[in-house]
């Protein structure tokens, strides 16, 4: 396993790291068996990978609540992170809302702490910006809970280069957690060349666009999850086909090749300059270990840089 810095904070994080929002089952994912989750997160440590992230989002607190359970008597070798300012009144899509007030912040950590079994969160992070609580508060509250010593480093997520500023401003920011991936790169116009600028790592989420450069897909499929709803990201009505059009022919590129699309997709995506990790989500051990033999093979640069020409076509 190849470990990076991740920007210029005090944390190395290893090129391929476990993201758990699948694992958190309903209401965005179909339900989850916790003894196969459990399995599949200890399976991705025994590979090397220390880096897990999740969100209290997540099922609400489930996958939290699993991570907890599988790192059982392994913490020391994982570095976690988690997120606040997405929260719940109620178990359903329509209950949820933001909130990075300070006394919501403080909660939503002790409660994270609680589910994870843990005394500390390697890197907290804001998930979602919140328009209606002033940024400085957040922060200060956030800083006082890194004095504290119960976060080691704070990160953000979907903030824009203007947030990241004025986040910065109040303290050190270590990681940008963002979509990105060969199909999806709003991020490349100023976000990456900002982070990479200011030693501010990336953590690249979706990086296989939700299984669609898996390969296993077709236009046909019916998705019977948030995919479904085709209301977001490359699944909209007019995004979806394009994207799959564009698949099929990285497919065709692959055929009878010893490595696949994922593996040219992982190598594309871990070989932008800044990317510190790629965030995999994964239903299985084997799935976790299909991911991680991408770093493996000695993929001809020519084959990766394909993928760009494919995008770049139509």
């Amino acid at each position: 396993m190849e470990y990076r810095n991740l920007g210029s904070s005090s944390l190395k994080v290893s090129a391929i790291g476990l993201g758990t929002w699948g694992l958190g089952g309903p209401p965005f994912w179909e339900e989850r068996d916790e003894g196969k989750a459990i399995a599949t997160i200890q399976r991705a440590i025994d590979l090397g990978v220390n880096f897990i992230d999740t969100a209290p989002i997540y099922g609400f607190g489930r996958a939290e609540e699993i991570i907890g359970k599988a790192i059982a008597g392994r913490r020391e070798k994982v570095i976690l992170a988690t997120k606040c300012g997405l929260r719940w009144k109620a178990e359903s899509l329509g209950e949820m809302y933001r909130s990075l007030n300070p006394a919501s912040i403080y909660e939503e950590l002790e409660n994270s702490l609680r589910r994870l079994n843990t005394s500390y969160i390697d890197l907290y992070q804001i998930h979602w910006p919140d328009p209606q609580t002033p940024l400085e508060h957040s922060m200060v509250a956030l800083v006082m809970l890194q004095a504290m010593g119960k976060i080691r480093e704070i990160g953000v997520s979907n903030f824009d280069v203007e947030l990241i500023e004025k986040a910065s401003g109040y303290s050190k920011i270590a990681s940008l957690q963002s979509k990105y991936n060969v199909l999806e790169r709003e991020i490349e116009s100023d976000l990456l060349p900002y982070c990479r600028g200011h030693e501010i790592g990336v953590l690249a989420y979706s990086p296989l666009a939700s299984g669609l450069l898996t390969g296993k897909y077709d236009q046909s499929h019916k998705f019977t999850d948030w995919r479904g709803k085709k209301n977001f990201g490359l699944f909209r009505d007019e995004l979806f086909a394009p994207a799959m059009g564009k698949i099929q022919k990285m497919k065709d590129a692959m055929s009878n090749k010893p490595y696949t699309l994922i593996d040219c997709s992982l190598q594309w995506l871990l070989g932008r300059e800044g990317v510190s990790s790629a965030l995999v989500g994964v239903n299985s051990a084997e799935q976790m270990e299909t991911n991680i033999k991408a770093l493996e093979l000695e993929i001809p640069i020519e084959a990766v840089d394909i993928l760009d020409n494919i995008y770049k076509s139509s």
